[in-house]
């Protein structure tokens, strides 16, 4: 979605930010940290929180988008990879010409969801995930069926799960994890996974209760996966790869917004 002259200019409303302390208590406990250090991913991922200024309708999702990643203080207080890829460093003024910006969502409310993944051939019953015989699979060097169910469809077991929950926040936070990094260290059980993803998801999502006699519990957060550039560079997520990814988790109660 390219941004126009006509959309930069005062004909419609602007969102501003500004950053917030807000402490996502879970994602930097000590005991997530280790997990995912282990999984290679502890210096490859992070969580910035910024209030914004207006109210957020679902089809402005890329003029926020655009104002987002245009803004000084995101600017300024967002982190990208260095140029060696190493390290997390603050990401500094740029123009951003280019955005996409696409809704996610993020509707499920029970672990019950994974209980599918409890299958001859995929996860035995004590949470072992079955091995396969090695294999390349777009980049990752795969070795158990959970890797072969996420990443190809050629995989015994890949409709469990259809396209749309496949793009459901809850399912893509596993994903990432189990996936990880260059030198993930994988486990050979599927409750850590699990555990961390339903915590990052509690973390990271706005509830709503229903009225007392509904016991019923509403998600009212938005989530929009995004793509920022900068001219030809693609900042975020910087490459087209299964674990470069930018989400933009919005609590429209509140109006704070966290870049993921």
């Amino acid at each position: 979605y390219y941004i126009t002259n006509n959309l930069r200019m005062a004909d419609r409303k602007t969102f501003k930010f500004e950053l917030t302390n807000k402490k996502y208590l879970t994602f930097n406990s000590k005991e997530v940290k280790t997990d995912l250090t282990r999984w290679d991913l502890g210096n490859r991922i992070s969580l910035t929180t910024f209030a914004y200024n207006d109210f957020f309708k679902d089809y402005e999702a890329k003029e926020f988008t655009y104002d987002f990643f245009n803004d000084a203080t995101v600017q300024h207080n967002l982190q990208v990879f260095s140029s060696n890829r190493q390290e997390l460093v603050t990401w500094g003024n740029h123009e951003i010409k280019e955005v996409q910006a696409e809704i996610i969502p993020c509707s499920i409310t029970s672990m019950d969801f994974f209980d599918r993944l409890v299958t001859p051939g995929l996860v035995r019953e004590g949470g072992a995930i079955h091995k396969c015989l090695d294999e390349d699979i777009d980049g990752f060097l795969v070795s158990d069926e959970i890797h072969r169910m996420l990443l190809t469809e050629e995989s015994d077991h890949w409709e469990l799960y259809n396209e749309d929950e496949r793009q459901e926040l809850l399912f893509l936070l596993f994903k990432h994890l189990v996936l990880g990094g260059p030198v993930n260290q994988y486990d050979d059980k599927i409750d850590r996974y699990l555990e961390v993803a339903k915590a990052l998801y509690k973390e990271f999502i706005t509830v709503q209760k229903g009225q007392r006699k509904q016991k019923q519990i509403g998600l009212i957060s938005k989530v929009i996966k995004v793509s920022a550039w900068d001219g030809d560079i693609c900042w975020f997520p910087g490459d087209d790869h299964h674990q470069t990814f930018c989400y933009l988790i919005l609590n429209p109660v509140n109006r704070i917004v966290s870049c993921f």
